[in-house]
This record gives structure tokens, sequence and C-alpha cells, in this order.
């Protein structure tokens, strides 16, 4: 995998470190200090808007769904993303059940497009992070977990708005067949750790790259790929 520019991408909100536009921007000047680029995770569905000029200043800004709003009830993917990344050791995912509903099911993801669209539109994120990472990626097929029509929907989001699919290290995703498909629809790409802590080889995101066969112009170079000319968008 050939060499890019790094960037660090800490939560938007968190805690009592990153809750408003002065947080950030402190973090921007401090983070910078590294000689790294410096973008967010931007929780979408949950962080409060920036100002113009404060997502200006950013590198970048990954925008993510940790959790969904049905109802008014929040339906969280922590559990999830505990098995993903194999903290739960060789125990079942424990909350299988619940998310076997179909009904449920449908509600997540059809949630789940309109927070990324919200995103791009309102947010004017530049990536989507681990774009099919949820309960439904923690029971098994994700063939069957994400309907090719979903995710063909998601995948026309992201091209027809030049935002780069996130290839996740730490969660495994996307799989193999939606990563075919947003390449052969001319899709951009970037690679994501979310390590939260040291950063290891990147061995399952070469993998995955490889086995999908990503071409190597294809992944972000370090421009905000919006603002970028669209010379690259469709190249095979």
């Amino acid at each position: 995998m050939a060499v890019r520019p790094h960037g660090v991408s800490d939560h938007f909100p968190w805690r009592d470190k990153m809750r408003d536009d002065d947080d950030v921007l402190r973090y921007l000047d401090d983070a910078a200090r590294l000689g790294l680029r410096v973008g967010i995770e931007y929780d979408l569905g949950v962080a409060p808007p920036l100002r113009p000029s404060t997502r200006a200043a950013l590198h970048y800004t990954i925008g993510a769904v940790h959790q969904v709003h049905l109802d008014g009830v929040r339906v969280g993917f922590d559990e999830a993303g505990a098995f993903l990344k194999g903290q739960r050791g060789s125990l079942p995912f424990a909350e299988a059940t619940r998310f076997a509903d179909a009904a449920l099911q449908r509600r997540i993801l059809e949630s789940t497009l309109a927070l990324v669209r919200q995103g791009i539109e309102e947010v004017g994120i530049d990536i989507v992070g681990h774009p099919t990472f949820s309960p439904l990626a923690a029971l098994g097929d994700p063939e069957e977990s994400f309907p090719v029509e979903w995710q063909r929907r998601l995948i026309e989001m992201c091209v027809d708005a030049r935002v780069a699919i996130e290839v996740n290290e730490s969660y495994r995703v996307p799989h193999q067949a939606f990563l075919v498909r947003a390449r052969e629809r001319g899709a951009l790409f970037s690679v994501g750790t979310d390590a939260h802590g040291e950063i290891g080889p990147l061995d399952r995101t070469e993998a995955m790259i490889r086995d999908a066969a990503l071409p190597e112009e294809r992944f972000l170079r370090g421009e905000r790929p919006r603002q970028a000319g669209r010379s690259t968008a469709r190249s095979s």
C-alpha cells in the first residue's frame, strides 16, 4: 500500500474536551504541531454544528454514524463495536437476537442513509467513516444484513458528492462486495485505523484493498476531494 499523507482525527464531540468551536480550534492548533493533517470524526446526528470558518480550518472532516434515534430512543452501536473489534474474545454478539428483527434492520439502514445525507449536505463531510458499521455488521453475512440496493444508494450518494469511502482497519468494514461495487461506480477511498490508541500494522486494510482491487489513484492524497477537480473521480 502506497504511503499517503497521514492525519489525526479526534472524535467530535468528546466529553469535556471537544464540545464546541473553541475546543476544536485549540485541538487543531495542538495537533498541527505534530506535522500531520488535522481532521475530526464528526458524530453524525449527535455533534453540534460548527461555524463554517472552523470547518474550513480543518484539513478534512470524517462523518460517521455511531448510533441512530428511533422514535426518540437512542439505538447505540457500542456493543457491536466491541464485538467487531474483537474486544469480547470468543463470546458471540450479545445483541444478535434484538437486531435480527427485519423491521428494526430496515429502520437502522434508512436512518443511516439519512444521517450520511445530512453530513454531506449540511456538515460538508469529506469522508464517510466506517460506512457499514452498525449492529447489522455484527450479525454475520453482510450481504444479507445490507441489501444490495441499500449499498448502491450509499455508494451513489458518496460518488455524486465526491465524498470518500473509508476502509476501516478496526471494524474491518466495508466488506469486499461493497468495496467492489464502490470501485466499479468510481468511488474515492481513504484509510482509517480507528485505533483509539497505539497504531499497529494495517494488515487487514491492505488485504481488504488488495482483495477488492481498489486502484491506488482512487485514494485521497491529502486534498479535500469535494474542492478538487474531478480528474481522478472516474479513473480506473
